[in-house]
Order: structure tokens, then C-alpha cells, then sequence
């Protein structure tokens, strides 16, 4: 038997047409990726770029600045929240005692705010500061770690920096992640944290009560800012009003003592101690002086009948 060479396998022979019918060529073919053209399958992260609600989200130059941008954006509200935490909201100055709250929960160095109360050139932020009344004074608990020289470098995110104030209960410190309230009764500035660790019902450093109203929240939310404004409306309505009456007490109490004055008078003043009440009905001020008046003349005429031998006339 004549040995014969193994034929080739079948996907690596076709059919040579320069050859007869019943022979074939050998002719190599390569394989491509899938056999299809060097396509290869899309991954689980293109497929959901490719459906149009995702188109262009997390991949490309643009998704880059995008997450770039969204990144920027948290920086500069950390930053503003430790700005407002730790600088003076009348002054952008570090806070310093002594350090004042107002009524809406901003925080202030003391003695720069009466500086633009006195001035008249309280900024806009600030214009529910009106008097003395529109703030109280805080005490802040100072952070033994904070060093203002080491601060003042930088180069730390702001929840890694040390800031001047902590809470005295829990340790927190305020850089303005965390809320912090001010308590009116006590004027002492503790993280809302710690508040609620009591119940809120006292202060948590000097157990002194607190009653509805007596909490103010620093650097609110906006839900929070439109309570503040709200409560300080009230309590300018209400100091008005208790300002009102006190008012008209006195004017009572001046047209009673006038009347009096008047009634006292007797019959030789009667003309003018009538004109006396009836004008401190309307005047208490002026139906002051008219009394005081009308009992002068009544002494000058009970002189003058003494003088004249008759003795003092008697009122009729």
C-alpha cells in the first residue's frame, strides 16, 4: 500500500477553480474576533451609556468636567460652611470674644456690630439688626487643638481642619457640619447633638430650664430661617405692645393725678381748674401744668384776703 498524505480539514480547504472538479487547493484563512470582522461585545458600562436617558453620563470629557464641577461645588460649600461658622458675619473677621448671636442665628464679633449699628452701615444680610435688642451675647467653647498659625496655612479639607470652638458636651467641632444651637436663658452655644442628649428640655452645661422659644439654630437652613423670622416678628410685635401699654398707664396716671389736682382747687380757681381737667383729659401734660397753675393763683388770692384782714376765703 502507497502511503497518502491525511487530507486537509474542511475550513481549511476550498475549492481552487483553477483545479478540476475533482481536486482542492489548500488555501489558509484567518480567524478575525468573532468571526465577524474584529467586532467584539460592548461591556455592561457601554450598553448603559448607549440608552438614551444615560447618553454621556460618567465616560467621556464632558462626564470629566461634570464630576470635576460637582466636586468644585462641594469644596466651596464646605468652605462657605466654615466660613460662616468661624468668621464674623458683620465683618468676615475670625470670631473673637466677646461674640454675639442674633435673632436669626448668625454670629457676629461684638463690638464690630455695634460699630455698624452706630454707623447705620449694617449689611443686608443684617438688616433684622435694629437694636440692641435684635442680638444676645454667646459663649463659645474654645478648642484646646486649634492653633490660628497652623490654621491660617491651609492646604487641608475643611472637616480635617481644626476650628477655634467646639462643643463643651460632645466635642464637635464647629466648622458647620454639624448644627449647633444657641440657648437664650444660659447664652451658652452647644451642638444640637448634645441638646437632644437631654432632651432638650435644659441646658446641657448649666442645666438652667429652657422654655419654647429660648433655642436658636446657628446658621440655619431655610426652614429654620423662616421659623426665626417668624418668632422675631412676635417679639417685636409683642415688645411694642408691651411698650403701648406701659405708655398708656402713664397717661392715666398723669390725667388722674391732674384731675385730682383740678377737683381740689376749690371755688376761687374754679374757672381755671375746669379749663385744667378738661384739658388734661385730652393733654395729660399740659392739664398738668393748667393744675399747678391754678394752684398757684389760689395761694396768691389766699395771701392777699389774709393781708386784707378777711382771712383765706373758703371754697364754695
Amino acid at each position: 500500500l502507497s502511503h497518502r498524505a491525511p487530507a486537509p480539514s474542511s475550513d481549511a480547504m476550498v475549492a481552487s477553480p483553477s483545479s478540476s472538479a475533482g481536486r482542492l487547493g489548500p488555501i489558509l484563512r484567518l480567524r478575525g474576533g468573532g468571526g465577524d470582522g474584529g467586532v467584539y461585545p460592548l461591556t455592561h458600562t457601554e450598553m448603559q451609556w448607549m440608552q438614551s436617558a444615560n447618553m454621556g453620563v460618567g465616560t467621556g470629557i464632558g462626564a470629566v468636567a461634570r464630576d470635576h464641577r460637582h466636586w468644585a461645588d462641594r469644596a466651596s460649600e464646605d468652605a462657605l460652611r466654615l466660613d460662616r461658622a468661624t468668621l464674623c458675619a458683620a465683618s468676615s473677621k475670625p470670631l473673637a470674644p466677646p461674640v454675639v448671636v442674633t435673632e436669626l442665628g448668625l454670629l457676629c464679633n461684638k463690638e464690630e456690630l455695634l460699630e455698624r449699628l452706630l454707623s447705620k452701615s449694617m449689611p443686608q444680610h443684617l438688616a433684622h439688626v435694629q437694636s440692641l435688642r435684635d442680638f444676645a451675647e454667646a459663649t463659645l467653647h474654645p478648642n484646646p487643638h486649634y492653633a490660628a498659625d497652623k490654621a491660617a496655612k491651609g492646604g487641608e479639607a475643611a472637616e480635617d481642619r481644626e476650628v477655634p470652638f467646639v462643643c463643651p458636651i460632645a466635642g464637635t467641632p464647629m466648622n458647620g457640619r454639624s448644627p449647633f444651637v444657641f440657648l437664650r436663658p444660659s447664652g451658652r452655644v452647644v451642638s444640637e447633638r448634645a441638646l437632644k442628649g437631654v432632651g432638650a428640655t435644659a441646658c446641657p452645661v448649666t442645666d438652667v430650664p429652657l422654655g419654647e422659644g429660648d433655642t436658636v439654630h446657628l446658621n440655619p437652613n431655610a426652614e429654620q430661617r423662616e421659623a426665626l423670622e417668624q418668632r422675631h416678628e412676635e417679639r417685636r410685635a409683642a415688645a411694642k405692645a408691651a411698650k403701648a401699654a406701659k405708655g398708656g398707664k402713664k397717661a392715666q396716671k398723669a390725667a388722674a393725678a391732674a384731675a385730682a389736682a383740678a377737683g381740689a382747687s376749690g371755688s376761687g380757681g374754679g374757672g381755671d381748674s375746669g379749663d385744667a381737667a378738661a384739658a388734661g383729659a385730652v393733654q395729660p401734660k399740659l392739664a398738668a401744668g393748667a393744675a399747678a397753675g391754678a394752684a398757684k393763683a389760689r395761694t396768691s388770692q389766699a395771701a392777699a384776703g389774709a393781708a386784707a384782714g378777711g382771712g383765706p376765703q373758703r371754697g364754695g
